[in-house]
């Protein structure tokens, strides 16, 4: 937390102690009317100062001409008055101060038993509000201007006693207090400001971090989509544009022949279709997000059955997956490249995909039995395997392809927790 919030959390719990020493004085004063006790000057002139402090720090005009010292003043008022009030601690007839107030003797009696140290305690609380707003030179000042107070004012009022040397030896103890907790706050508020600005900092290097693996994921996941429309509807485009030119040249020279060449076209355009119309799926829906990660790819492989009439199989291990939206879309994403490549190359007979969660691993293996390839003499544009790898690794998984020619091929992709 920075120091202008600081001030204005101080600032708000000062207004909100004004208000309740106003409500205090309303129903002191409700009090003494049942007692029959009418407002004398000395009942007016003790509620002068709490009234003065509210109509000047409650509302906000002298807040925008003064600023950051708004509070500091008010602070400091609050502190004079409350070493003012505590005049009488050190005075050798309290209760005669009290009954020239107007109050009645019993209510003098109880008032003038009563422990006489309240007013120190309430003396604090400025402090401890200089201290939060303005960390150890609040503190600082705070206390002094309390200190010099109380002991002027305490020498002042004993001075016609001679009790000054017993009046030293109590203060000594009370302006160590005054000194002493105002000082813990302020380096708690500076420990909790430091701590909060490396928070701070931590949260937009995160955030930094964050905004640059979404456009690395952007990125990558456009590399794809150009690998998948290359493979797809380019070929598909460019198998078109040959085979036309070949129509052309059959139309003028043998008509008859051109039929055969027509049926070719129009299979070669459904397929093109076809393909281009399940990359356009994959832009506009996340099936993850909906129906979770095994029933996804459930119909993932029922679709895939239905299109090429492979059988295809999900088994699932586990107690339940406790994955994260993105882990769960990388799998499944994984899984869709690896049936993709199995569909286009691996002429595969059947299909397996198996699904296991453990207490700390999750592992998703995709199985063909389809001719196989050797990984090592691979374009990596081909089968699609750096846009697996690469969403492997944004998760922090790991990407593991077995196959051989002619031994079909195993995708494995292991997820620790």
């Amino acid at each position: 937390m920075d120091s202008n919030l600081a001030r204005r959390e101080a600032l708000r719990v000062f207004r909100i102690l004004l208000l309740i020493q106003l409500a205090g004085l309303a129903l002191s004063s409700l009090a003494l009317a049942q007692w029959g006790v009418s407002l004398r000057i000395g009942l007016v002139l003790r509620a002068l100062p709490t009234v003065l402090l509210v109509l000047l720090f409650v509302p906000p005009w002298l807040e925008r001409a003064l600023g950051r010292y708004f509070l500091g003043l008010g602070l400091g008022l609050e502190v004079f008055f409350s070493s003012l009030d505590m005049v009488y601690l050190f005075s050798g007839e309290p209760a005669e101060r009290l009954a020239a107030m107007g109050l009645p003797a019993p209510l003098v009696e109880h008032a003038a038993a009563a422990p006489p140290v309240e007013p120190f305690f309430f003396l604090l609380i400025p402090l401890v509000l200089a201290a939060w707003g303005y960390g150890r030179r609040g503190a600082l000042a705070g206390s002094t201007l309390a200190s010099v107070l109380h002991l002027g004012m305490g020498l002042w009022a004993t001075a016609e006693e001679g009790g000054q040397l017993l009046f030293l030896g109590q203060a000594a103890a009370r302006i160590t207090l005054l000194y002493l907790v105002p000082f813990i706050v302020s380096v708690l508020a500076e420990r909790e400001r430091a701590q909060h600005l490396r928070l701070e900092v931590a949260h937009q290097r995160l955030q930094r971090h964050a905004a640059t693996v979404e456009q690395l994921a952007v990125s990558r996941e456009r590399n794809r989509l150009a690998r998948e429309l290359h493979d797809t509807l380019a070929h598909s485009l460019s198998a078109l544009t040959v085979q036309l030119e070949a129509l052309r040249t059959l139309l003028k020279n043998d008509p008859a022949a051109a039929e055969p060449t027509v049926g070719e076209l129009a299979d070669l355009a459904r397929h093109g279709l076809e393909d281009s119309r399940q990359a356009i799926r994959a832009l506009r829906r996340e099936p993850v997000e909906v129906l979770g990660l095994e029933n996804a790819l459930r119909d993932m492989l029922a679709a895939f059955q239905a299109r090429n009439g492979v059988p295809a199989y999900l088994s699932v291990a586990g107690n339940g997956l406790d994955l994260t939206t993105d882990e769960a879309l990388a799998l499944y994403r994984i899984a869709e490249e690896a049936l993709i490549n199995a569909e286009r190359h691996a002429t595969a007979q059947k299909v397996e995909v198996r699904l296991a969660c453990g207490s700390e691993r999750v592992d998703l293996v995709i199985r063909d039995d389809g001719t196989g390839f050797d990984p090592q003499g691979v374009d990596p544009d081909r089968y699609g395997l750096t846009g697996m790898a690469e969403r492997a690794s944004m998760v922090g998984a790991t990407l593991e392809v077995r196959s051989r020619p002619g031994g079909g091929t195993e995708v494995w992709c292991t997820l620790k927790k």
